[in-house]
């Protein structure tokens, strides 16, 4: 056996190379993997793990045979976003498109049902921000046209008003 040559370096991480001449394959080229030790076997009274002799194994004489282990709980989907929250939204803004005022109280209809589903759900059903905007659109909706109507029924009132008063 050969001895490593000695080094002059103090550094602890200056591993010595490894002898050419010493190689498996007989042409001075290291091999690429190093060859670990095999585990050593089985003592007398030690079972490997998978084999037949384990304890346990069904087909075992004189072994209680257990029950295989369950398989893992399938797990469901996770919490899905409440529809009634979705239509909500949706219908608040499609009020400030089309007919303004219909869409949107149908809206404030869908975001009461849909937050009374969100909280008996326990946390399977979400969408609580939706419903909240929902009704904060709606609201605006509502009260931007209730404005508007109470504007132009102050200028039609001004407007016969003056009329009656142009005319006598």
């Amino acid at each position: 056996m050969t001895q490593p040559p000695e080094s002059d370096s103090d550094d602890p991480n200056d591993q010595p190379m490894p002898d050419s001449s010493s190689s498996g394959d007989g042409q001075g080229i290291p091999s690429a993997t190093p060859q670990w030790p095999s585990p050593p076997p089985p003592g007398p009274g030690e079972n490997v793990p998978g084999s037949t002799d384990a304890p346990g194994y069904a087909g075992q004489p004189g072994q209680p045979a257990y029950p295989p282990y369950p398989p893992p709980p399938a797990y469901g989907a996770g919490p899905k976003t409440s529809n009634n929250a979705i239509a909500a939204l949706v219908l608040s803004i499609v009020s400030w498109v089309f007919c303004p005022i219909i869409p949107a109280i149908i809206a404030l209809v869908f975001a009461s049902k849909a937050r009374r589903e969100i909280l008996a759900s326990n946390g399977w059903v979400t969408g609580t921000g939706l419903v909240t905007s929902a009704k904060i659109v709606a609201w605006i909706n509502i009260g931007f046209w209730a404005a508007i109507t109470i504007i132009w029924i102050f200028i039609l009132v001004i407007a016969l008003i003056s009329g009656a008063i142009n005319t006598s």
